[in-house]
């Protein structure tokens, strides 16, 4: 969005301004000093105004009261004071004066459809009973006395945002406020910027944090996340030294406005040259963080689809880690000659086995929702050819349903023709209409009941194609867990392996006296070796430990594979089962409400002729 702001708008005189040292002063002074501040600062309090101009109601959600509305309304607000509500209620009468009063039992109603909301001067401590303006754009908390800003969580929808003239210390708060394009926060108490919030604000245009305590120049560098920033008020903090305005303007190349006054390019240009390359330092680093923010996207990317596969982890050697993490016993065994060699020769060989579950998983999971996607399309061209059959129905009652109103139209101009002089006639004409009414009551009956019946066909037939695909999925999921089970099992066996040459190398080392290489070993370390090579029912109690603890491991992998893909298989059908109950339901009271409707329009456009 352009700021179409003339020169005059932003323009300040210098002898308007007070110096850092009387702003400090007045900031002190309470509310009048605060008043005489806001002076100076109107310049760009209207300029936002001129920006974003909202009404007072949101013209999207009618005004509603219901009896469920209600009583959720007084649950809602148990926990609002009598005085916040008393506060509301006053601003609310004098900036929406067409509103209904506000109440304890009408407050959610009619806050959901707020707009615009001004509570300068109220003394406010605390925001907490605002959740209720979910619907609002701008909002204005000028000169009260909040420390912190929370309970705006909920208000997603604010645009304009006025905080200016609290004791503020922190930005936190202002993370959910997405949609922000201004934001004044001056004459506060920051020290710092916060870069999680200025990151999560992408649509900021406008923002004032003049007259704080930002003492770090460097934090405008955080003002590059504002990708749309367009003017900023940084004056009277300390930081604002004679560097401070080539400084911005290096960092910040798109502002257009500093602290209301307008940039020229020529500006940019000699602020550009006077701090190449330090921002050229800059640039580099962000150029970093962007590619590690990439790779890391990139990383939660591919672990979410390992996780849907149900093969998180088995690439990158995790399981083996855990096998041996934290074991002493094997720590004390590794010591033995040759006992490196072996584990190494386990490692690869176990993550090998890993690798090709993990492979074989994403294969199979390319498969499932192929399967998945002909499901789809199988369900989709069902449902297309069952609405356009329903609609083919309606259509032909639409067109019969005018035919007879035409028909009782014609008999109704026959008979106020007539004036009444042949009985017969008029008793034949009475007659007609009630064929009439009969012939339509008939159709709209057979049309209701072919739309029911051919609703009923489509389910059957939904029921048939579910049916048929948890049949196709579940033949594939079980031929990758019997594939699973084969490379498990395997996994199995080298483990097995693993503890008998161990054991070997172990008896042998015992034999010898248990003379591994403790070279540079502490007591605790030769304390645990002791105890290993104390005897050999010790030793190969620590050798079946360590078979255990990887048997138990395996398996417990695989028990997580196959209970994952066969959650997967039930919630998956389950949800569509579910979702496609829930449109027959929907479409049955469709058919029910639309027989309803156009019996009522014929009753009330149909002449009915009596004897």
């Amino acid at each position: 969005m352009s700021l179409n702001l003339s020169d005059d708008e932003f323009d300040v005189a210098e002898d308007e301004v007070p110096d850092e040292g009387a702003e400090k002063d007045d900031r002190a002074e309470g509310e009048e000093g605060a008043s005489t501040l806001c002076e100076h600062e109107s310049g760009m309090i209207a300029s936002m105004g001129s920006l974003h101009v909202t009404g007072g109601l949101s013209p999207r959600k009618p005004i509603t009261s219901t009896k469920d509305t209600a009583i959720e309304d007084i649950s809602s607000w148990q926990e609002v004071g009598t005085i916040s509500v008393q506060m509301l209620a006053e601003a609310l009468s004098a900036q929406h004066p067409h509103l209904p009063p506000l109440t304890h039992i009408n407050a959610s109603n009619i806050c959901a459809h707020v707009a615009t909301l001004s509570l300068q001067f109220k003394g406010l401590g605390s925001l907490d009973f605002l959740w209720m303006f979910q619907s609002m754009t701008r909002l204005e908390l000028s000169n009260n006395c909040l420390s912190i800003v929370s309970g705006l969580e909920k208000l997603v929808s604010l645009t304009w945002l006025d905080l200016s003239f609290n004791q503020l210390t922190s930005m936190d708060g202002l993370r959910e406020l997405r949609h922000l394009e201004v934001l004044a926060l001056h004459n506060n108490r920051l020290e710092k910027l916060d870069r999680l919030v200025l990151q999560s604000l992408p649509d900021l245009e406008v923002l004032t944090v003049a007259n704080n305590l930002l003492d770090d120049i460097d934090d405008v560098r955080m003002l590059r996340l504002l990708g749309k920033l367009s003017s900023l008020t940084m004056s009277s903090n300390p930081m604002c030294d004679e560097r401070y305005p080539e400084y911005v303007l290096a960092h910040l190349p798109d502002l257009a406005y500093l602290d209301h006054r307008r940039l020229t390019a020529a500006e940019h240009s000699s602020a550009l040259i006077a701090y190449k390359e330090k921002i050229a330092v800059v640039e580099a680093e962000e150029a970093k963080i962007h590619e590690q923010e990439r790779k890391d996207a990139e990383d939660r990317k591919s672990k979410e689809e390992h996780r849907k596969a149900g093969v998180l982890a088995l690439n990158d050697g995790s399981l083996f880690t855990k096998m041996f993490r934290g074991d002493l016993d094997m720590g004390v065994l590794l010591e033995l000659p040759g006992a490196h060699a072996l584990m190494t020769k386990y490692r690869e060989q176990f993550n090998t086995v890993c690798l090709r579950v993990f492979n074989s998983g994403l294969a199979h999971q390319v498969e499932r929702q192929e399967e998945l996607d002909l499901l789809q399309k199988a369900l989709n061209k069902a449902k297309n050819e069952a609405d356009a059959y329903a609609r083919g129905l309606v259509k032909t009652l639409e067109s019969e349903a005018e035919r007879i109103l035409a028909t009782a139209h014609e008999v109704r101009a026959a008979e106020e023709a007539s004036l009444g002089d042949d009985q017969e006639e008029h008793e034949a004409r009475v007659l007609k209409t009630a064929q009439l009414q009969e012939e339509f009551e008939g159709l709209l009956a057979s049309t209701s009941h072919d739309l029911l019946m051919a609703e009923i066909t489509l389910t059957d037939q939904i029921k048939e194609v579910v049916g048929v695909a948890r049949e196709e999925l579940g033949s594939l999921v079980g031929t990758f867990l019997e594939e699973a089970a084969t490379d498990f099992q395997e996994a199995r066996r080298l483990a097995y392996t693993f503890y008998c040459r161990l054991r070997e190398l172990s008896s042998k080392n015992a034999d010898n006296g248990g003379n591994g290489n403790t070279e540079g070993n502490g007591e605790e370390t030769e304390s645990r070796r002791a105890q290993v090579f104390e005897g050999s029912d010790t030793l190969t109690a620590a050798l079946a430990g360590i078979h255990d603890r990887h048997l138990a491991l395996i398996d417990t992998r695989e028990d997580d594979l196959r209970q994952h893909l066969h959650n997967w298989l039930n919630d998956t059908l389950d949800q569509t089962t579910k979702e496609e109950w829930s449109r027959h339901r929907g479409r049955v009271e469709e058919i029910t409400s639309l027989t309803a409707r156009r019996r009522q329009a014929m009753l009330d456009t149909m002449p009915f002729l009596h004897d």
